[in-house]
């Protein structure tokens, strides 16, 4: 007989883990859904359906983003000597049939390398006595080129990279519940590109940073994490999520009171557990992660994008656009809007609820 009680208590514990393992909510949807269940099962309202992700706008197209750079005529770079500017090994590589097919990250590293090596070459020359007015008048009409260029071939390099248009996709993916600190790391790829795109200031001298040799890298996490789109749709998730949960709440209140003279019924302890252990528990810690990412993310865009200001580069009619839908944060019909409207409202349903029982928590709760 022990035995056997051994075993029905070992058979029932091993059930219950496993009822336990598979009630896990390992994804935001899930946590999110199961939100929504504990409050419409307490409140005996329905439980409404959160609809498929809409889709975002897109991010615009290469042709509507790339500027147009001023050729070199062919034959200036050949006739020139210019050993005497040490750019040779820069003019073979671009001439390779690797350097012709650059990609725009490369592209943009060589003309800042090209460019940075031509401004000290230039400065070095108008200093010497002897030069050869022929070589000086070469270099200054290619540096007056390059010069020129340099904005657009900066902008190139960033808005036209396949890198970045992944970062803006509508990819529907989101971000886990458990910061893997990959969404940070996004962030400051993005902000050493600001700070790449700032260093030369076309009117002042300046060094190339160190940034630059590592500008590879930050391509290629952009391209693995792809962080953006992550942010983008767990912000619509939890718009949809909190907007439902906030008009069941509502219901709920209009359907039944549930308090009486300021005092808890049995079933607003049960929905005050519910504000706790899976609000303030659970969705409110994924929230709080997701609004730090995006408020970081959209202000480090703004700043790449607003940075280019001081090259005289306005954005596109269409990045203005997608800048306005998707990284504002004070247009009422942009993305952050729609989220930040939901929030509150989800906020002020729960201070609604508690209120009329007198369980609103206190800084000691």
């Amino acid at each position: 007989m022990p035995l056997f009680r051994y075993s029905y208590h070992l058979l029932w514990g091993t059930l219950l883990t496993l009822i336990l393992t598979g009630c896990e909510r390992d994804t935001p949807e899930e946590m999110l859904n199961n939100y929504q269940y504990r409050i419409s099962n307490v409140l005996k309202v329905d439980q409404l359906h959160v609809e498929d992700t809409p889709s975002r706008h897109q991010f615009p197209l290469r042709r509507h983003l790339i500027r147009p750079t001023k050729e070199i005529r062919e034959g200036l770079l050949d006739v020139m000597n210019l050993k005497e500017c040490k750019l040779l090994p820069l003019i073979a590589e671009r001439n390779s049939s690797l350097g012709k097919v650059y990609a725009p990250s490369q592209k943009m590293y060589y003309e800042l390398i090209f460019f940075h090596a031509l401004e000290k070459c230039r400065k070095k020359l108008n200093t010497d006595t002897q030069v050869d007015q022929k070589l000086l008048a070469q270099v200054d009409t290619i540096y007056q080129i390059k010069k020129e260029n340099l904005p657009s071939e900066l902008w190139n390099g960033i808005f036209t990279a396949k890198e970045i248009e992944l970062n803006f996709s509508r990819a529907k993916d989101l971000l886990p519940l458990l910061d893997d600190g990959s969404t940070q790391n996004s962030i400051n790829a993005i902000k050493t590109l600001t700070d790449i795109i700032k260093s030369p200031r076309l009117d002042t001298q300046w060094e190339i940073p160190q940034a630059l040799n590592n500008l590879e890298s930050n391509y290629k996490i952009l391209y693995n994490n792809r962080s953006g789109p992550k942010i983008l749709s767990s912000l619509q998730l939890l718009t949809a999520h909190l907007m439902n949960a906030s008009q069941t709440i509502e219901h709920g209140l209009q359907k039944k009171q549930l308090c009486f003279n300021n005092t808890p019924s049995r079933r607003a302890r049960i929905i005050q557990n519910v504000f706790y252990k899976y609000y303030i528990g659970e969705v409110q810690p994924y929230l709080a992660m997701v609004h730090k990412y995006a408020v970081e993310w959209r202000s480090a865009n703004n700043q790449l994008i607003d940075s280019f200001n001081s090259y005289n580069l306005k954005p596109s009619k269409q990045l203005e656009i997608y800048q306005r839908l998707i990284l504002s944060n004070s247009q009422p019909d942009s993305l952050w809007a729609q989220y930040i409207f939901a929030r509150d409202k989800h906020t002020q349903s729960w201070q609604k609820l508690l209120k009329q029982c007198g369980m609103m928590p206190t800084h000691s709760d």
